[in-house]
């Protein structure tokens, strides 16, 4: 199964909420600037459509776009191979800097070959900075992959774009305070015309104030704003839009830097999420996360983290749970060429709506179960190879949502320059 995504809108305002929170750490360095970069992975999947072992395999055309054409039977397992080119590049102007960066990314299936696909994704960042107490950014982001088949339940190719535009700015109150504020909107398309209904228009909002200690200490309080809209979506019987919602949060932050090795982030606070023309999918209730990063030698590292966290799948926005669940992340570094890296997660999904073709089923329950495994070896700073293995378990109260499926990689990268 693939890494479960929040929502975008909850990716970017929590990627910001976070800079903020742990402004009073010690900065990291950053990762050396790489301006081209080539890669190629191999990818072996027993469970390709996310379907149950008793499920039946679908027969689709020979020519997907000739609907007269023979059918042949989908595969369950199959390969598929990633070839992709990266370029970026940093640009300094005085105190403001332009990142650019751009991957494309070539996708072919060994068996399912109708599944096809090129896609990638870039970005546009601007830091800049106002005086001494002035500075923010602005980004634009753009994606396109072919969408999780555990969401669709079927075999139809799809794939998705998505675009962000984000705004922010902060105003630092002496050496302490700061007040900040973020703001922007994200799309979503589906060239799937089945699925065009979960295309996803949505504005949002955020407002902070955040303090960070002598001693490395932060805490902050923020409120929160989410108008999502479902342009392509068809009203009900009564003409009405119940997809739309909106959502109003009030959180707080507070980091607490034990050490040089070990820093607990906690948040937590109120949302509110309401449909305007349907009471149905409504939510209110505290959400909260708690991390705690534990770094005791140069080599090693963990992240445990737990959570209570209204989410969503980027693909289906509108069919979004309450999220009960922990991680945990260790890496291992033993040589400057070595890496391993584990990440093992549990949720408890409450969905809080129905999908139009699921109305006469019982509100949605799901259980997940997942694990990654990466290692790593540089045999030179600029070539790495990679092998991987991710395990997925998802059970549920829907029988066409039960399956289990692994994946394993090989992956080479070569950093040009």
């Amino acid at each position: 199964m693939p890494y479960l995504k929040d929502s975008v809108r909850h990716a970017l305002v929590l990627a910001a909420g976070t800079a903020l929170c742990n402004v009073a750490a010690a900065a990291k360095p950053e990762p050396k600037e790489e301006h081209l970069f080539i890669s190629d992975q191999l990818i072996y999947d027993d469970n390709l459509f996310r379907r149950g072992e008793n499920q039946d395999s679908e027969v689709i055309p020979g020519d997907p776009t000739d609907p007269t054409d023979p059918t042949r039977q989908v595969a369950r397992e199959d390969y598929s191979n990633r070839l992709t080119v990266g370029v970026g590049n940093d640009f300094h102007l005085g105190k403001q800097t332009l990142r650019v960066k751009a991957r494309v990314n070539d996708v072919r299936f060994q068996d399912n070959d109708y599944l096809d696909y090129t896609g990638g994704d870039g970005s546009v960042v601007f830091d800049w900075r106002a005086l001494t107490a002035l500075s923010g950014k602005l980004s634009a982001t753009y994606g396109r992959t072919l969408v999780d088949f555990a969401h669709t339940l079927g075999t139809t190719r799809d794939l998705i774009d998505t675009t962000n535009y984000t705004g922010s700015v902060r105003y630092a109150i002496g050496p302490r305070w700061s007040i900040s504020a973020t703001g922007g909107r994200v799309q979503t398309d589906h060239d799937l015309d089945l699925r065009e209904q979960e295309n996803l228009e949505g504005d949002f909002g955020r407002v902070s104030i955040d303090y960070a200690t002598p001693t490395f200490h932060s805490f902050g309080i923020e409120y929160r704003y989410y108008d999502a809209k479902f342009p392509d979506a068809l009203p009900d019987v009564n003409g009405n839009f119940t997809r739309d919602y909106e959502e109003n949060g009030a959180l707080a932050r507070f980091t607490y830097t034990a050490t040089v090795h070990t820093q607990f982030r906690v948040s937590g606070g109120y949302v509110e999420r309401e449909r305007p023309d349907d009471d149905a999918g409504r939510y209110s209730g505290n959400i909260w996360r708690a991390e705690i990063d534990w770094t005791p030698r140069e080599k090693f590292s963990t992240l445990l983290a737990g959570w209570r966290e209204l989410r969503a799948y980027n693909d289906v926005e509108s069919d979004y749970f309450v999220s009960d669940g922990f991680s945990l992340g260790p890496t291992w570094s033993p040589t400057e060429k070595l890496l391993f890296a584990l990440s093992v997660s549990y949720e408890d999904q409450e969905f809080l709506t129905n999908r139009l073709l699921e109305l006469d089923q019982p509100t949605r329950n799901d259980d997940v179960l997942s694990g990654l495994f990466t290692f790593t070896y540089k045999p030179r700073e600029q070539l790495a190879f990679e092998l991987s293995y991710r395990s997925s378990d998802r059970d549920s109260n829907r029988v066409n949502r039960r399956y289990d499926a692994q994946t394993a990689g090989v992956s080479v990268r070569w950093s040009v320059f």
